[in-house]
């Protein structure tokens, strides 16, 4: 089989075979003839669809086992020729013009999301021929229609079979729409060879390649007048909140900031946990035996605030909690690793209600992102562990060990309070918490006074601040509230005054030498 001038070129090489051989067919019967490399011009052929090598077509056979096969002048003076003017001033006349070109790329993305793609693998996967073809094509696309995606087929035939042709805006979008997979593709391998350099200083490069990918429509951005997306980040490396909606209406950006603070929180929890959070601040926790109990003492902690709120949990979520959550309060979320079967049974008479399923994501390195309008914060996540053995007791009176698991638990709520934050806590449960004042005084009565609204005791219990005291005047408002023991940072130039006050008002004191600022 030879090439015929009278017919219209196609090149095809592609790794994912997804109707290529309906494509074929279809391109045949409208007066193209096919090009192949390698694995495509088999797998055409084993489907008795007609095509001529790229071996044949430049009279060069492929060396280096496959390596090279399409870096070759004929390929690419074809590919990339406006006219044929271009070619016939050329002495050699074996040139012919190349009219469309459909391509994908080796499945470098894939391989190396396989736990034991080893490193070799991984670069025998880098694609060198496919990218520079593509590349070509869609530089020339004002005479070339180039196609990647096996999703654009059925719009480029429908164009043939009705125009003739392939449109010119069609070929544009489609030369766009490479430019954006290949610029994929090589930050896919830059940022794979960054994670196994050895230079301990590629966690925070000079130049980051953050590979972004629509995940989902939001309902609305921060307020209703602001549209907004999500994405997720396709860099490897950026794991985390790996979230699947699986029931209620659109979810909104405050939702999802919400949900995944609720999230992080309770994640620090072994015992089975509920979080209620609104407005990215925790209004109740409680740890306990049994997540039904944990949901009822976090949610006491301030129902009012609890109204509207997302509600997290660390275990599978049974249809007995959830009937009883959605008959207790308005909620906008609920949150959990699992839900039990038949939960839509329960849900479904509340469509508003929106379930959220996370895989667990313990014991993995995150990293937090701010974007300040043309720069871009990024931080390791704070996920530093403080027990028993980091707390170091600098009053005279010792906490006991059932006040050290209190101290230590409203600690854990505490960096998930925006700051000043002040954590009430006794029996590992919430009592009142006060969140994001500009003072740390008023974060605590503010703390205090929930607890009085809501006719909570606050006798014998503790406080947590993710920050150090810059005053005396929080350790002297902590004693007439009740509070027994104190957790805090420490650190201020104050330090050693705080502790004669708290000696003074007979309350135990341990310093964490971590603070955990939110903001």
């Amino acid at each position: 089989m030879s090439i015929d001038d009278k017919k219209r070129i196609v090149l095809i090489s592609v790794s994912d075979k997804r109707n290529i051989d309906k494509i074929a067919k279809k391109l045949i019967n409208n007066n193209y003839q096919i090009l192949s490399t390698g694995g495509t011009a088999k797998f055409l052929t084993d489907n008795n669809i007609d095509n001529i090598s790229i071996s044949k077509f430049t009279n060069f056979d492929e060396i280096l086992g496959g390596r090279v096969k399409t870096l070759h002048p004929l390929i690419h003076a074809g590919i990339l020729a406006k006219n044929k003017k271009d070619l016939s001033g050329l002495n050699d006349k074996s040139y012919k013009m190349i009219d469309m070109v459909i391509v994908n790329l080796y499945p470098f993305e894939s391989v190396i999301s396989k736990k034991d793609t080893t490193f070799q693998n991984a670069i025998e996967n880098i694609d060198i021929g496919g990218p520079t073809m593509l590349r070509a094509a869609a530089k020339n696309f004002s005479r070339v229609t180039v196609v990647t995606d096996p999703n654009d087929y059925e719009k480029v035939i429908n164009e043939i079979e009705k125009l003739g042709v392939v449109s010119d805006n069609t070929r544009y979008e489609l030369a766009r729409k490479v430019f954006e997979q290949t610029s994929l593709y090589d930050s896919l391998i830059s940022n794979y060879l960054s994670n196994k350099s050895k230079n301990k200083k590629n966690t925070f490069p000079d130049k980051l390649q953050l590979i972004l990918e629509k995940k989902q429509e939001l309902r609305y951005g921060e307020n209703p007048h602001q549209s907004g997306k999500l994405y997720s980040i396709k860099n490897k490396e950026y794991v985390g909140f790996d979230f699947n909606q699986i029931f209620g209406k659109e979810l909104s950006y405050n939702n999802l900031v919400d949900a995944e603070s609720a999230f992080s929180c309770v994640q620090q929890f072994d015992k089975p946990t509920c979080v209620i959070v609104k407005h990215a601040n925790p209004c109740g926790v409680a740890e306990c035996n049994e997540l039904e109990k944990a949901y009822k003492k976090a949610f006491l902690t301030d129902p009012i605030s609890a109204f509207g709120g997302v509600i997290a949990f660390n275990r599978e979520v049974n249809n007995k909690l959830l009937n009883k959550i959605i008959n207790n309060q308005f909620v906008e979320v609920i949150i959990a690793p699992k839900f039990a079967k038949n939960y839509i049974n329960i849900i479904e008479k509340k469509p508003n209600v929106r379930l959220i399923s996370v895989k667990d994501g313990k014991n993995q390195k995150y990293f937090d992102m701010k974007s300040l309008k043309s720069n871009f914060l990024i931080q390791e996540t704070d996920v530093k562990k403080i027990t028993k053995k980091d707390l170091k007791v600098v009053t005279n009176k010792k906490p006991s060990t059932e006040q050290i698991n209190d101290l230590l638990f409203a600690f854990r709520v505490a960096r998930f309070v925006k700051s000043n934050a002040i954590v009430l806590a006794k029996d590992m449960r919430t009592l009142g918490i006060g969140a994001g004042q500009m003072s740390r005084i008023d974060s605590t009565n503010i703390a205090k006074n929930k607890a009085k609204t809501h006719k909570i005791n606050l006798k014998n219990c503790v406080m947590a601040s993710e920050a150090f005291f810059p005053f005396k005047d929080n350790v002297e408002l902590a004693m007439k509230i009740g509070v027994k023991c104190i957790i805090q940072p420490g650190g201020s130039i104050k330090d050693k005054e705080i502790i004669a006050v708290a000696n003074r008002c007979k309350i135990s004191m341990v310093f964490t030498d971590t603070r955990v600022f939110k903001h």
